[in-house]
C-alpha cells in the first residue's frame, strides 16, 4: 500500500503547476505578503497553510508550486490516516487495504490535491485528530486539532466531535486544550500584526456576503439544495441515498449482529450535523466541499464491509482507481486562458477573475456586473462560464470550445468566442431575433469540442 501510494503521488507531481482558482492565487499572494485585506489570502486567512506553503517555499522559488505542493503533500495522507482510523474504530485489520485503495481512487482526492487550497491539509490533521484520540494520545490529538482550526478555520464544524471526545478524558483536559490555546494564540498574532482591528471588520463583511450575496449556499437561495442533488448524483453515482440510509441507521447494527466494536450514536449524529454544515453553509458548484462527509461516511460505512466482502472491496478500489488515471495536463482554465489569449480581444467570465487578469495580458470585465459584460460583448469579448452558453445571451454567433476537466471533482469550463462568419449586420440581427441555429461538432483533440452556430 506504500508503494502504491508513492505511485500516486508521483502521477500527481508529474501534472504541470498551474493555478486554476482566484482562491489558490490569494493563497499564493499570501507567501510573499500575508494580508486578508489584500485577499492575501481571504478571510479567515487560513494562517498555517500559509505557513506550510512559506516552508515549501524556501525549497522551491515558484509561488504556484509551493502552495499546490503544500496542497499536495496534505492531501496525501488522507488515504493511509483514513485507512488507520477505520482499523481502529472497528477493530478490524483487514479493513486497511480496502478503505485506503477507496479514498485513492475518489475523483475528490486527485482534485485536493491539486487544488492548491487547504482542504487537503486541513483534512489530513482531522483524521489524525480523530485517531491519535482512539489511540489516547492526547496531547497530539490536541496539537492536530488546534493545526486544523489553523490550516482551515472555516472547518470549525468539524472540530466539534474531536473537542467532544477529547474532553470527555476528564484527567489529561489540560494537556489537550493547551496545543490548541497555543496554536490559536499563535494564529490570532499573526493575522494581527497583518491587519490589526481591520480583521475582524473584514470577518463580518465576508460572513456575511457568503451567506447572502455571492456564497451560492442554501442558507440564501433555498433552490441550491436542487444543485446538491445534481453534485451528489455526479459525484457519488444516484445511489448516495442508500449510503445515507445506512449511515443513519448505523447505531443500530452492531448491537443487533453482537459486533466486536460498538460505535457510539455520537459518530451519526456528528456525520448528521457535517452534512447539514454542507448543504447549507457551501456552495454545491464546488464538490471539494463533499470531501468530509465522503471521507467519514467511507470510515463508518466500512464496518457494514462483510468480511468475506474484503477482498472484493479491495478489487472494486483498484478498478475504481485505475479509472481515475488521466495523463497528466493543464487544468481547464489554464487550457482555457491559453486559447483565449491567441483569439479573444477581451473576455467576459464569473470564474478566475483575479487569476486571469494578473496571468493573462486580456482585458478582463467580471460578469456579475451584468452591465458592463454587456458592454464587452457588444464589443466582441469572449465568454468564459462553467456551463454551456446559451444564443440569447451572446449579442452574435460564437463558436463554443469546451475543456474537460482532468477529474470528475473539477469543473469543465465552456469559452464561447465570437464566430467569423456574422460579420455583417443582417445576420446579426437575425442571430438576435433567435433565429433557429444549426451546430456543428467538431472534436479537437482529446479536451475540447468546439460548436459552431450558424444564424
Amino acid at each position: 500500500m506504500i508503494l502504491l501510494q508513492l505511485a500516486w503521488l508521483g502521477w500527481l507531481l508529474a501534472f504541470p503547476v498551474a493555478l486554476d482558482s482566484d482562491d489558490a492565487l490569494n493563497f499564493a499572494h499570501g507567501v510573499t505578503r500575508f494580508s486578508v485585506l489584500e485577499f492575501a489570502p481571504h478571510f479567515p486567512g487560513y494562517p498555517a497553510f500559509i505557513w506550510l506553503a512559506r516552508l515549501i517555499n524556501l525549497a522551491v522559488d515558484e509561488l504556484a508550486r509551493a502552495v499546490q505542493w503544500a496542497s499536495l503533500l496534505g492531501t496525501a495522507l488522507l488515504a493511509p490516516l483514513a485507512a488507520l482510523l477505520a482499523v481502529r474504530l472497528w477493530q478490524r485489520p483487514s479493513l486497511l487495504a480496502p478503505v485506503w485503495l477507496l479514498v485513492l481512487a475518489l475523483p475528490l482526492t486527485p482534485t485536493l490535491a491539486l487544488s492548491g487550497l487547504s482542504d487537503g491539509p486541513a483534512l489530513a490533521a482531522w483524521l489524525g485528530a480523530l485517531l491519535a484520540l482512539q489511540q489516547r494520545r492526547i496531547a497530539l490529538a490536541g496539537l492536530l486539532l488546534g493545526l486544523l482550526l489553523a490550516l482551515r478555520p472555516s472547518y470549525f464544524v468539524l472540530a466539534l466531535l474531536p473537542l467532544w471526545l477529547g474532553m470527555a478524558h476528564k484527567g489529561t483536559r489540560f494537556r489537550f486544550v493547551l496545543p490548541i490555546a497555543l496554536v490559536g494564540l499563535i494564529s490570532l498574532l499573526f493575522v494581527w500584526q497583518a491587519d490589526g482591528w481591520a480583521y475582524f471588520s473584514e470577518g463580518r463583511r465576508f460572513t456575511d456576503g457568503h451567506f447572502t450575496l455571492w456564497g451560492n449556499t442554501a442558507a440564501a437561495h433555498g433552490d441550491r439544495l436542487l444543485s446538491w442533488a445534481h453534485t451528489f448524483n455526479e459525484q457519488l453515482t444516484p445511489l448516495w441515498p442508500l449510503a445515507v440510509a445506512a449511515l443513519l441507521v448505523l447505531p443500530l447494527w452492531p448491537r443487533s449482529k453482537d459486533h466486536a466494536a460498538t460505535l457510539s450514536s455520537l459518530w451519526t449524529l456528528y456525520w448528521l450535523a457535517l452534512l447539514l454544515w454542507t448543504l447549507f453553509g457551501q456552495n454545491p458548484d464546488n464538490p471539494r466541499h463533499l470531501a468530509p462527509i465522503t471521507l467519514l461516511g467511507i470510515v463508518l460505512l466500512a464496518g457494514w464491509l462483510p468480511r468475506r466482502g474484503e477482498g472484493l472491496a479491495t478489487v472494486a478500489g483498484l478498478l475504481l482507481l485505475t479509472a481515475t488515471f488521466t495523463l497528466p495536463r493543464p487544468p481547464a482554465m489554464a487550457q482555457a486562458a491559453m486559447l483565449a489569449e491567441k483569439t479573444c480581444p477581451a473576455l467576459v467570465t464569473q470564474w478566475g477573475v483575479r487569476l486571469l487578469r494578473e496571468t493573462t495580458a486580456l482585458a478582463v470585465t467580471d460578469g456579475w456586473y451584468q452591465g458592463d459584460a454587456r458592454l464587452a460583448l457588444k464589443q466582441g469579448a469572449c465568454r468564459l462560464s462553467r456551463r454551456p452558453i446559451a444564443a440569447s445571451e451572446m449579442p452574435t454567433a460564437v463558436d463554443q470550445h469546451w475543456f474537460a476537466p482532468r477529474f470528475a471533482a473539477e469543473p469543465g469550463l465552456w469559452l464561447a468566442i465570437p464566430s467569423p462568419v456574422t460579420g455583417n449586420g443582417a445576420n446579426n440581427k437575425q442571430h438576435r431575433n433567435g433565429a433557429k441555429l444549426t451546430q456543428t461538432i467538431q472534436r479537437q483533440g482529446n479536451n475540447s469540442v468546439t460548436l459552431t452556430a450558424h444564424p
